[in-house]
């Protein structure tokens, strides 16, 4: 049934992450945050779906930024490693006051659902603003 479910979702139309970068950046310096990326957002080595779930979560996680956080900047990273690729949003905002308590609504919760569907995960810190670290592995 996975199966069934990955090529349905692998023949939808699917957004690029970077597709999704440029968005990103027309909606942060429409909220007057600065944007700081970092890596190469034209991805080689991961699946479709895999890109699409990674751009879902990032819109998430940038439409958060803009309606939660009262940051004035916040930053993109994405990091391609030998077995995964690894995206950090990180914002220097209020931050998150509880996060035993972070997963109750559909945001966060819909990421982190997301992510382990394609066998990634997702990490929160709250420290001097918010990180997110969002992982998936690459599959062959």
């Amino acid at each position: 049934a996975l199966m069934e479910v990955r090529k349905m979702v692998t023949r939808m139309r699917g957004t690029s992450l970077e597709d999704e970068i440029f968005r990103v950046r027309q909606i942060l310096e429409a909220a007057q945050i600065d944007f700081i990326l970092e890596g190469d957002p034209k991805l080689t080595r991961i699946s479709p779906i895999v890109e699409n779930v990674v751009s879902m979560c990032l819109k998430e996680a940038i439409t958060n930024v803009v309606r939660h956080s009262n940051a004035s900047s916040c930053s993109v990273v994405i990091e391609p490693r030998p077995t995964e690729l690894v995206v950090r949003v990180r914002d220097d905002g209020v931050g998150i006051p509880d996060l035993s308590d972070c997963f109750r609504g559909n945001g966060l919760r819909g990421m982190k659902e997301r992510l382990e569907f394609v066998n990634g995960s997702l990490e929160i810190v709250s420290n001097d603003g918010t990180l997110l670290v969002m992982k998936v592995p690459h599959v062959s």
